[in-house]
């Protein structure tokens, strides 16, 4: 049986099935190796680095071509008539030799990897562009070679977008949406809604609440809300840079309950300059990549969940709790 949920932010529909009972090894997928041995990253590290050293590399300028389709049918595009050539893609980092998950990363290395990237989102925010281009950063890490990753090295991905993608323009007319009806902020709501009602929370620190959304659009999907209303993740601070980190890596260790499954890993938050303070509020998302898209989502754009997020709440919250009081008797008296 599907049940049809509607996520509150975006409107778009999920069909969860929450009549059939799970066996673990049902989600157990482990994340394949990217192929080969051999690490450009780790070739091009200089001599000079420091275990906390975050390198910066360019992997394309330009990276996103405009083709003005209104004028001719789609059939008769070409790269002839790109009107023009923004954005970027980039990619961070870690020193020589750290393949780990970064779930697994040493805290200091991991804060200085959040903090480079914000350091970097905020060069690129303030690179020249058309006034009338839009710009939007979006930050991604891919986990095994199911969820598309290029290699094994410690990294995260950015692509300055020269425009609003579907999914982040659909969440900030959400957001407005809400705020004009409610005057209040949706992920506000929702993370205090998750956290006193517990069902689908996974995880709840000083800095943010964790938790499987009702709506998931995929299997053990996790969401990210920082207490602290902000619309920009460029805005952090230090302190909130040690403090996400520390949660973001907790989040992905409550997927050791899976094994080591592949996944996609990625930051919302405002586009570059669009002053969105009181509607939006930045988040990370963890999707697991579990199964293959099958023909009903494809045939209707309808995403289908088969792990009820309450079922996957528990399992990866009890997870959780299992690995704390592991560390406590493990420590000496």
């Amino acid at each position: 049986m599907f049940e049809l949920r509607r996520d509150p932010v975006t409107g778009w529909w999920s069909a969860v099935v929450t009549d059939r009972t799970f066996e673990h090894s049902s989600f157990a997928v482990q994340a394949q190796p990217v192929e080969g041995s051999h690490c450009r990253h780790c070739d091009d590290a200089p001599g000079d680095e420091t275990p906390t050293s975050i390198r910066r590399r360019t992997l394309r300028a330009n990276a996103f071509h405009r083709i003005d389709s209104s004028k001719d049918s789609a059939a008769q595009l070409s790269l002839s008539e790109v009107e023009s050539s923004s954005g970027s893609w980039e990619i961070l980092v870690g020193p020589r030799g750290h393949h780990e998950r970064l779930a697994d990363a040493l805290p200091d290395l991991a804060h200085a990897l959040i903090a480079s990237l914000r350091d970097t989102m905020r060069e690129l925010a303030a690179e020249p562009r058309p006034a009338d281009e839009p710009r939007c950063i979006q930050v991604v890490q891919s986990y095994g070679m199911q969820a598309g990753s290029r290699s094994q090295h410690l990294n995260l991905e950015l692509y300055a977008i020269p425009q609003v993608p579907h999914w982040l323009a659909e969440e900030i007319g959400g957001g407005a949406r809400h705020h004009i009806k409610h005057r209040s902020c949706v992920w506000c709501g929702l993370a205090a809604t998750e956290e006193s009602d517990g069902e689908r929370l996974v995880l709840a620190d000083e800095h943010a609440i964790v938790f499987t959304p009702a709506a998931s659009r995929s299997a053990f999907e996790l969401m990210i809300v920082p207490r602290q209303h902000a619309a920009d993740f460029t805005a952090l601070d230090d302190e909130a840079i040690t403090a996400t980190a520390a949660t973001l890596q907790q989040a992905l260790h409550s997927l050791d309950a899976l094994g080591d499954p592949p996944y996609n890993l990625f930051l919302h938050t405002a586009p570059v300059g669009e002053r969105l303070d009181q509607t939006f509020h930045w988040h990370w998302e963890i999707h697991p990549r579990l199964r293959v898209i099958a023909g009903l989502e494809r045939a209707t754009a309808l995403a289908v969940n088969p792990a009820a997020p309450e079922y996957a709440a528990e399992v990866l919250r009890s997870h959780l709790h299992r690995s704390v009081e592991q560390r406590a008797s493990a420590q000496p008296v």
